[in-house]
């Protein structure tokens, strides 16, 4: 029979956040297979309006938020680490969900509302992980 050790919480979290950020890069990477993508890209225009130095400093925040989740949360103190993981994923799922809202109609971003779905998810397992952390039992 094969041992099965149980995993920190911890260990989970970054797990958790490693496949958010797997997720962003094949759902951001597959979007450049779609229309206009190529066209957009050159005209400097996003999905919310005409790219600007301080839009790609948003979407660079978006993005480096839950990069750093991987290694916080392996890094912090267990309670910090409880609520930041809580809040992080609570507010990104927020958005997951408004972008699954905006392209679930649309033939063409219907995977894109997939990946969305699936980051819902997951940000879900995050929290519920992060809440039910088990405490240290009082001798």
């Amino acid at each position: 029979m094969l041992e099965n050790k149980p995993v920190a919480v911890k260990i989970k979290l970054a797990a958790l956040w490693a496949s958010i950020m797997s997720l962003y890069i094949y759902a951001d990477f597959f979007d450049g297979m779609t229309p206009r993508s190529i066209e957009m890209s050159q005209n400097l225009e996003t999905p919310v309006g005409p790219l600007t130095p301080n839009l790609l400093l948003i979407f660079s925040l978006i993005l480096i938020i839950p990069s750093c989740m991987m290694f916080l949360s392996v890094f912090l103190k267990p309670i910090i680490n409880k609520w930041i993981n809580i809040i992080v994923a609570s507010l990104w799922s927020i958005m997951s969900f408004i972008s699954l809202i905006n392209t679930i109609s649309s033939e063409w971003y219907q995977f894109y509302a997939l990946f969305q779905a699936s980051e819902i998810v997951i940000f879900g397992m995050i929290v519920w992980q992060a809440w039910i952390w088990p405490k240290v039992k009082e001798a």
